[in-house]
């Protein structure tokens, strides 16, 4: 398979990846070793009020406003086949790192922002294991594609989303996420608005709403999110270094 054809199934796939975390502001806490143990006589905490369509936006993005970096795991489904990523993000600068697996791709895709700038490798004998570059200032048509697509990186565009297409949140139940108690809650949003605030149109035939169900901590964090066929599981909170852009010699240019 070309470049062409395998950038073309990477940019399709993208929009799903970045769409989802975007709307959704995955974040996760990894648990403290503890020495202690509590007073016999210490009250068990008081479970937090359950969120209501009127509270959910401004509850879980003030928790969200002290996240500086998340890394996590999607599986989706996409046109019958599985792509799974790793996904590490900062937003302080905005960067993000995705290696994606599936048979689109021809194995192992990976891709980086950085600066504004996003950098794919793919596993074609072209690339020869270096990065094809994709600058937004350029006028590529194919380089001005990818790099709106990783624009959902910027975090203010989820806070957006979500404070404008949420319709309602129902609480479903209490669940269990690795080591920690959560609640599930399915969020019913407008498919226009949500799309609108992430740069897309909505696809003819599309309908009005979906549901994405979020799998919440007591801190009003995510730790899980499922769309569809996507999901995405959280596996680290603040533990995100520096995503760097590939040394000069990795890069090949792109016109």
């Amino acid at each position: 398979m070309r470049i062409r054809s395998r950038v073309a199934a990477l940019a399709a796939a993208l929009p799903l990846v970045l769409g989802l975390a975007a709307c959704t502001d995955d974040a996760a806490i990894k648990p403290e070793a503890s020495t202690t143990k509590p007073a016999a006589n210490q009250k068990a905490a008081k479970p937090p009020a359950r969120l209501t369509t009127a509270t959910f936006a401004p509850v879980t993005l003030a928790a969200n406003a002290k996240v500086k970096s998340w890394s996590g795991v999607m599986r989706m489904s996409f046109n019958g086949q599985v792509v799974t990523a790793t996904i590490a993000q900062t937003y302080k600068p905005a960067a993000m790192r995705m290696d994606l697996s599936g048979p689109q791709f021809g194995g192992v895709a990976h891709a980086i922002l950085a600066n504004g700038v996003v950098y794919l490798q793919l596993p074609i004998p072209e690339a020869r294991g270096r990065y094809l570059k994709y600058d937004p200032k350029s006028s590529n048509p194919t380089a001005a594609a990818v790099v709106q697509l990783f624009s959902a990186a910027d975090p203010s565009t989820g806070d957006k989303v979500l404070r404008k297409a949420l319709v309602k949140v129902k609480f479903v139940a209490g669940d269990t996420v690795g080591f920690r108690k959560v609640d599930r809650y399915d969020l019913t949003m407008n498919n226009a608005t949500m799309l609108r605030a992430l740069g897309m149109k909505r696809p003819a035939g599309m309908p009005k709403t979906s549901v994405q169900s979020l799998w919440i901590g007591a801190d009003r964090l995510t730790y899980k999110s499922v769309s569809g066929d996507t999901q995405i599981t959280v596996t680290g909170y603040n533990t995100v270094g520096a995503i760097r852009a590939p040394s000069a010699k990795m890069i090949i240019k792109t016109r």
